[in-house]
């Protein structure tokens, strides 16, 4: 796909008044199935996705995905939707499989590159629990998170991230993988991959240490910016509502933390804020779930209101309002954006529009302020994490659902991938991206 250039960001003020026409929602594909096409025989969950939606990673309890495995716990699977294959992706360099669970897996643009956390020691000189990158085109296993004497990491790494390049990885760890890192709390830090540096970045300005632990990373499509929670209350000034908060920083230090769970003017969340956001390519759109009182359009009765945050106009628009007068009382959580920010998909318990079931996955065209179902069955299928391709044609999630797809007798929780209803080709992809 061409380089292109990144849709302007005041285009997305005239969607404050959401939501328009939906569209009706495309056939799913069923994905965590085995080569010949055969259904898990256990649990299937946590799925991403590459950049153009061929390539889905996931997580399995299943024994029959792929043949000899007989680990008995949780593997990193990557279906290939164009040959129908299903490949068990933790393992170890030389072959074998992993004694011990593994989990958290996030995919490169082009799906040459996968990073994910086990507690399995896939190569020499594993701590309890690494994150490691598999580079499926050198055929080589590393491990992410490392001492600065070199060694691997000891007391665990969680969430990692890796940009649509596959040049940079956020990553949370509780062991002190810098020489600053004195708190003895979990930290985050990016690891860039063609510099061959690791920084971290849940740090005061100044590379000072934070007063309370950090987590549930997630870097922008071009490497530029990671989003993550954290208790800490001297990252930014005047953080003195006592909760877990969203922040945003630059993977090199150039720029301080901004707090981005804010209403207008800075009014800090005075409840609870997910800690599963969202962010687009360079971070200029981000997307968040509260229950706070104290942010604009909260809801009554409403469990979680998603938001769309615009730092550069100081905006935080309610996107979850149901259109009408459809009652507004469950959970909107759990967002994605493609590599622009154009599409926006999450989670909800609501009715979002007429004529939709109640609850389940939502695709919303920022630009024309439509809004879409993607799944079916409602939530009775306690529809979760869904994930947009970079180029936004493709949104994948996982369900409890037998009514995604004919044939689902398995009982459990499988993943689904359908096309973005609302995808229409424009150019709106940042520089740097390749489909």
């Amino acid at each position: 796909m061409s380089h292109r250039t990144v849709v302007s960001r005041t285009r997305f003020l005239a969607c404050a008044f959401l939501i328009g026409l939906a569209a009706d929602a495309a056939a799913a594909e069923r994905i965590s199935v085995g080569t010949g096409g055969g259904q898990a025989n256990s649990q299937s969950r946590f799925a991403e996705v590459s950049a153009n939606g061929r390539y889905v990673t996931f997580v399995s309890d299943a024994t029959n995905l792929v043949a000899g495995d007989t680990n008995a716990a949780s593997d990193l699977f990557l279906r290939d939707r164009l040959l129908g294959t299903t490949t068990r992706i933790s393992v170890k360099a030389g072959g074998a499989q992993s004694e011990a669970a593994s989990f958290g897996g996030s995919i490169s643009g082009d799906g040459s590159r996968i990073v994910f956390a086990s507690f399995g020691a896939l190569v020499p000189g594993s701590g309890f629990r690494n994150c490691y990158l598999l580079d499926r085109n050198a055929n080589t296993l590393q491990i992410i998170d490392l001492k600065p004497n070199g060694s691997a990491g000891t007391f665990g790494c969680d969430a990692p991230s890796i940009d649509v390049a596959g040049r940079r990885i956020a990553y949370g760890s509780s062991d002190e993988l810098s020489a600053s890192d004195t708190n003895g709390r979990p930290d985050i830090y990016v690891r860039d991959l063609s510099l061959g540096t690791q920084r971290r970045v849940s740090s005061t300005p100044g590379d000072g240490n934070s007063n309370n632990g950090s987590e549930s990373s997630r870097i922008s499509g071009d490497g530029s910016r990671v989003l993550f929670a954290s208790l800490a209350s001297n990252l930014v000034g005047g953080d003195t509502n006592g909760r877990v908060d969203l922040f945003l920083v630059a993977s090199d230090g150039s720029l301080p933390p901004q707090r981005i769970n804010v209403g207008p003017g800075g009014v800090q969340a005075n409840d609870a804020t997910s800690y599963t956001a969202a962010l687009n390519a360079n971070g200029s759109l981000l997307a968040f779930s509260s229950s706070a009182t104290s942010l604009p359009d909260w809801g009554k009765f409403a469990e979680s209101t998603l938001y769309l945050r615009i730092p550069s106009s100081d905006s935080t628009i309610a996107l979850s309002i149901p259109a009408g007068n459809l009652p507004r009382e469950g959970f909107n959580d759990e967002p994605d954006f493609d590599y622009s920010g154009r599409y926006l998909v999450f989670a909800s318990t609501d009715r979002l529009y007429a004529g939709a079931e109640l609850g389940g996955v939502y695709v919303i065209d920022l630009i024309e302020g439509t809004i879409a179902l993607v799944s079916v069955g409602g939530d009775s299928g306690n529809v979760h994490q869904p994930r947009l391709s970079a180029d936004g044609t493709g949104v994948v999630w996982y369900s409890l659902s037998n009514q995604q797809v004919p044939n689902d007798t398995n009982g459990t929780w499988d993943v689904f991938y359908a096309d973005n209803p609302l995808w229409v080709e424009t150019p709106i992809f940042a520089d740097g991206f390749e489909g």
